[in-house]
């Protein structure tokens, strides 16, 4: 009985999550990554710059290589409409950062589910490129809903520790 409990829990909570990650990547402690606007297609405002600050917190905090924000991060999302011109000016940025690599991202989902519920439902994909390269070293999307009682952030939070669970320092 105990058993069948515990299947039937393991399976229902990982319904809970999706996500599709490349292997690990590993990344010299003296490699410099510039992390580009996170661009938002959801129907959130600000999402993600509000992604890309926690994303660089975590970063941080997981002790991986320097990482540069772009400055202009905070001055409104980039949609998925118009904004080739805003992106461009990013990546011409990072190029004048002298990085190694150029994380990208985008946001899928950043809300509340609407309904009786209104669980949070969160989906990030980030990619990593070795600068001067169009062939990205390393992708991951994951997908998440949270509980009743879980909050958006917990939930953006918990999907990109997800990702950068898979971007380690190469001893």
């Amino acid at each position: 009985m105990f058993r069948s409990l515990l299947i039937g829990m393991v399976l229902l909570l990982g319904g809970c999550s999706t996500s599709q990650v490349s292997d690990t990547v590993y990344l010299q402690q003296s490699a410099k990554v510039a992390l580009l606007p996170v661009v938002n297609r959801s129907q959130t405002p600000l999402a993600g710059a509000s992604a890309a600050n926690m994303l660089a917190s975590l970063w941080y905090q997981n002790d991986l290589p320097a990482l540069v924000v772009y400055p202009h991060q905070a001055q409104g999302d980039l949609s998925f409409t118009g904004d080739e011109q805003k992106l461009s000016a990013a990546q011409q940025w990072a190029d004048e950062q002298s990085a190694d690599y150029v994380l990208r991202g985008s946001i899928s989902e950043w809300r509340y589910k609407s309904g009786l519920d209104g669980d949070p439902v969160v989906s990030v994909t980030l990619t990593l490129y070795q600068t001067g390269s169009n062939a990205p070293v390393w992708s991951g999307t994951v997908s998440k809903t949270g509980w009743g009682r879980d909050n958006l952030s917990g939930t953006g939070q918990d999907v990109l520790e997800d990702l950068l669970d898979n971007i380690e320092v190469q001893e």
